[in-house]
């Protein structure tokens, strides 16, 4: 591998590094008819059809999948 090759590769993983330390992600929201993620939370109705929905379904953490039966 050519030096210069090697120069890259150290500057891509700085960059990664730098860009894992920082966090630049946003956080992830919910808009559901008009409602914020709190309201979702808050709602009896919304938290218990998502239970019903749960309850039919199994997580697969080796593939990190959700899996749902009818």
């Amino acid at each position: 591998m050519s030096c210069r090759a090697k120069m890259i590769l150290v500057g891509l993983t700085v960059l990664n590094a730098i860009a894992l330390i920082t966090n630049f992600s946003l956080p992830v929201g919910a808009a559901i008819a008009g409602k914020t993620y709190n309201d979702l939370i808050s709602d009896p109705d919304f938290t218990r059809a998502v239970q019903s929905i749960a309850q039919k379904c199994r997580v697969n953490v080796d593939i990190a999948r959700l899996e749902c039966y009818r």
